[in-house]
């Protein structure tokens, strides 16, 4: 704002002279900002007729200045000789905005010495911040410990970043185009999340982001802060001030830590049969250990997908948090979407099964199709496929389904869609390079 004091109806602006500065400022560097301006005794200016001669690199004045008007070059004097400068901006948008120019006679010299033009120079709210940014609104002591305490009464974050300093950073890396695309890979207190749904709540924008953060206040700090910033824009003392709310869908992924799958290991021999055999030898028991037990005892546990996808929808894995073990969830079906690259294009329950359609990675069309193999068996779902069929892309490519099943037989005359197992096609996926 400093820099622009004045306004009017267009917008803020300053005035600037229009004659050139700084790098590029002589006539040599950029001849076709080189040219007359008419300057009336009214202070009114003019840009008279020209033609640009290429050869000689300059205009042809093709007009005489009236009786009141004055002849003013892009000239400065300088050490008592005249240097040919050039102007700010080419004659055309002069010509075309002549009313956002002025005229300032100085009095220091007669003729066009004593006269200096300038323009409006108006500021550009799509602009880029400076590389400095001193405003008190970029402070994470201030601003960004304040939002955080308005939306959970006490801070629990330290050093959180202020969500305007998060803003500005934002649209200067070209996030202000309304369906920009924001990664943050040290998602932090989500200050990233809510920077853009305030984006999106100004302009009506469809910007989308991905956060990644790998802390415990994942569950605490940031999802909720997104729930919150998208329920209410303000909030004090845990409390929403208005229902600015806005439409929003977002979805959270958790990936599965190596920890995770040490834990959820599970071998098929008991200790005591296995310490037994290995009691007499101890080179084979370490030979054992690590070749045998991890890499052929272990293969059915559900965290290798050794097991069959019996219930997809109740898929669990058993881990360690805080020190205590407890089953957690899997989706399934998601984690295949992924693993195939799919870009869902409908996701639907009809009778008990779930379709999944859409193309993958490489072009494919796709149908994924879940079930619980204790309620759908092989004939109830042959069955089901030659009643909804017709719901689908005629120009299937593959269809995906899990468990055993007798889809291929299935085919009509012209169609070359191929059907197969979710379990083999998911472990090569997950397990091999």
């Amino acid at each position: 704002m400093q820099r622009y004091p004045l306004s009017d109806e267009y917008g803020r602006y300053a005035w600037r002279n229009l004659l050139r500065t700084g790098t590029n400022d002589r006539r040599a560097d950029r001849p076709k900002l080189y040219y007359p301006i008419f300057v009336g005794d009214d202070d009114a200016i003019r840009i008279p007729r020209m033609e640009w001669e290429e050869q000689d690199s300059e205009y042809r004045v093709l007009e005489r200045p009236r009786q009141d008007e004055t002849v003013v070059w892009p000239v400065k004097e300088q050490e008592g000789a005249l240097i040919e400068k050039n102007w700010e901006r080419g004659w055309e948008r002069v010509s075309r905005e002549a009313g956002e120019y002025r005229v300032q006679r100085n009095g220091n010299g007669s003729g066009a010495q004593g006269i200096s033009i300038h323009f409006m120079q108006r500021m550009d709210v799509e602009s880029v911040p400076k590389t400095w940014w001193g405003d008190s609104k970029y402070a994470s002591s201030n601003h960004g410990a304040r939002a955080l305490k308005e939306l959970f009464v006490d801070n629990p974050f330290d050093f959180p970043k202020s969500v305007a300093l998060v803003e500005d950073c934002i649209r200067a890396s070209g996030g202000g185009e309304a369906g920009a695309r924001i990664l943050d890979f040290f998602a932090g207190s989500g200050a990233t999340g809510h920077a853009v749904v305030n984006l999106n709540r100004r302009d009506n924008g469809g910007r989308r982001y991905v956060l990644a953060e790998v802390g415990r206040h994942f569950d605490t700090i940031v999802l909720p802060r997104i729930k919150k910033v998208v329920h209410s824009s303000d909030w004090r003392a845990g409390k929403p001030v208005s229902r600015a709310g806005v439409s929003h869908v977002f979805k959270s992924v958790r990936l599965e830590s190596y920890e995770d799958s040490m834990d959820s290991l599970e071998v098929a021999a008991s200790p005591n049969e296995r310490e037994a055999l290995l009691a007499d030898s101890p080179d084979l028991a370490e030979d054992y250990r690590l070749r045998y037990a991890l890499g052929v005892e272990t293969t059915g546990s559900a965290c290798l997908l050794g097991k069959e996808f019996a219930d997809p929808f109740a898929y669990r894995l058993s881990v360690v948090r805080e020190g205590a073990r407890r089953d957690v969830e899997v989706d399934l079906p998601e984690t295949f979407n992924w693993l195939i690259g799919l870009r869902v294009e409908s996701r639907c329950r009809i009778d008990g099964l779930l379709a999944v359609a859409g193309n993958d990675a490489g072009g494919r069309k796709c149908l994924v199709l879940w079930r619980n193999l204790d309620e759908i068996d092989g004939a109830a779902l042959d069955a089901w496929f030659d009643n909804h069929r017709a719901r689908f892309p005629e120009a299937l490519d593959v269809v995906y389904v899990n468990g055993d099943h007798t889809l291929n037989a299935m085919r009509r005359p012209g169609e070359t869609w191929v059907a197969e197992s979710t379990e083999p096609a998911f472990r090569k996926l997950m397990f091999e390079e």
